[in-house]
């Protein structure tokens, strides 16, 4: 593997002035009852102006603030057993795709955490464009990122494909690059419920789309946790 040379550190100014407003990170309370415990997955947001994710793992927040998939995640054991509440305000005019950054530097700060990026060969997935036009719908424009659920569909918002195939990652647990040449922004409509997603069933909404999911030998991003303090600095 070759280190791409990356140290976080937040007493060094290497991340971005991307910074939430305002930020609240706290140790989850244990969960009573004898009930199921939570599989620490981030939430879907509603909320284009604010993040909260209750009851998460770090490993999880690591995986979306980087852009990379939890199997490709090493460092403490805690980082996926330890559950927090991150709550955080954007700034005003802030995008949905700063959040990732910002979350690289409140897990910085509040966890004096350092982590090192690597890459290595590995499997993955090349989204492409199939036969004919994809049915996706050119993005209106100042339109808002998100999603938009019904009962036996989602559909993403100003979204460009590079997006898209980044949240397809986190859905199919495998990393999913972008090949389909199609610049600018879209509304996806996804013929899938949530459920089906978050369960990696998208195969068959993919190719509703006319897009496909191709099986490739790709580079895969690692992230390597070298420190962080279990208990978050106070807010």
């Amino acid at each position: 593997m070759k280190p791409i040379a990356l140290l976080l550190l937040v007493a060094a100014g290497m991340l971005s002035a991307q910074t939430f407003e305002v930020a609240s990170v706290r140790r989850s309370a244990p969960e009573g009852g004898g009930g199921a415990r939570s599989t620490g997955a981030l939430p879907p947001q509603t909320n284009p102006s604010r993040i909260n994710y209750l009851n998460v793992n770090l490993k999880s927040v690591l995986a979306f603030a980087f852009g990379v998939d939890r199997a490709d995640i090493s460092g403490p054991q805690w980082l996926d057993d330890e559950r927090y509440d991150i709550v955080a305000s954007l700034p005003s005019g802030a995008a949905q795709n700063q959040v990732p950054v910002m979350l690289q530097h409140l897990l910085t700060e509040r966890f004096r955490m350092a982590v090192r990026e690597e890459t290595k060969a590995g499997k993955g997935f090349a989204l492409v464009a199939g036969k004919g036009a994809p049915k996706v719908v050119p993005a209106k424009e100042n339109g808002r990122v998100g999603f938009l659920t019904t009962a036996t569909s989602v559909t993403f918002t100003t979204t460009t494909m590079a997006q898209f195939a980044r949240t397809l990652s986190r859905f199919l647990g495998s990393t999913v690059t972008d090949e389909t040449g199609m610049p600018g922004a879209f509304d996806i409509p996804l013929n899938a419920t949530m459920s089906e997603l978050q369960s990696g069933a998208v195969v068959s909404a993919i190719q509703d789309l006319g897009l496909k999911l191709e099986p490739r030998s790709i580079q895969v991003k690692a992230l390597i946790v070298e420190k962080a303090d279990k208990v978050p600095t106070d807010n």
